[in-house]
């Protein structure tokens, strides 16, 4: 008896809940209201003008996507020099040459496997997935040190830790 008086109350519910979504569907339709096309408002309206910030755009000094400071060639005027008593020639120091910065491919670590002959990583390298173990060699990056969580790659002389990727 109890079921049936809470069926009874949750239907009642159900219907005034579906009733009044449907009132606010069809209202929209059919029972617009209109608005007075011929009414003059006197009522000045004032737009605000915006005007434009400006502001000056500094040089950035580190590369975003190497995550490496750009270093520039430094050029010193020349100097002039006279004639002195010394016998001794003066060498000129040799123009300071900006340090080459090596772009790296894109590198991701996706697994760690531990088996009887050791530790095997599987990385993708350019969108190639390679299977390599410690001081192997694929697209000149080489595997220098192993963990589960990172890895120490090597490219052109310079190192650095892949974190592993993680789905």
């Amino acid at each position: 008896m109890v079921k049936k008086k809470i069926n009874i109350v949750l239907i009642i519910v159900v219907l005034g809940l579906w009733g009044s979504v449907f009132y606010k569907t069809i209202s929209q339709y059919f029972f617009t209201k209109e608005i007075a096309a011929n009414t003059v408002y006197s009522e000045k309206i004032q737009f605000n003008q915006i005007n434009k910030d400006t502001f000056a755009l500094e040089k950035v000094s580190r590369d975003p996507f190497l995550n490496k400071q750009t270093q520039e060639a430094v050029s010193f005027p020349k100097r002039q020099y006279t004639n002195n008593t010394s016998t001794a020639p003066k060498r000129a120091k040799p123009a300071i040459q900006p340090r080459q910065l090596t772009v790296w491919p894109a590198i991701s670590y996706h697994g760690y496997i531990k088996d009887s002959r050791g530790e095997l990583v599987i990385i993708k390298i350019n969108q190639k997935m390679f299977r390599l173990r410690k001081d192997a060699l694929a697209d000149g990056i080489i595997v220098k040190k192993i963990s589960s969580d990172s890895l120490e790659l090597d490219f052109n002389k310079e190192r650095k830790i892949i974190k592993r990727f993680k789905i």
